[in-house]
């Protein structure tokens, strides 16, 4: 019955985890989305300064905002890859006591 316990433990959802897995994902994240938010802002208030035409300001806007949609993504995904390698270094560590 213990073996069925961890492997459901490991397939369980990292954002819904709880213990340190969760305290170290989530402000990491948190503040990633957050200085994302504060670059395309200054990015808009730049373009908005700038003498652009409309295309090349919805351009630049649209480009910004991909830029930092995959930058946010790569590190999501960086983070919920260590957030799984913790998870499963605890399902060892609990094994390995039994």
């Amino acid at each position: 019955m213990q073996q069925s316990d961890s492997g459901n433990h490991r397939r369980g959802s990292v954002a819904r985890g709880g213990g340190a897995t969760q305290t170290i994902l989530l402000p990491a994240v948190k503040l990633d989305l957050g200085v994302l938010v504060l670059a395309l802002l200054c990015l808009w208030f730049g373009v908005m300064i700038a003498p652009l035409s409309r295309p090349l300001e919805l351009l630049t806007l649209f480009g910004g905002s991909l830029l930092g949609a995959g930058w946010l993504a790569w590190r999501i995904r960086r983070a919920l890859a260590r957030a799984r390698q913790e998870l499963a270094r605890e399902a060892d560590d609990g094994t390995q006591q039994e």
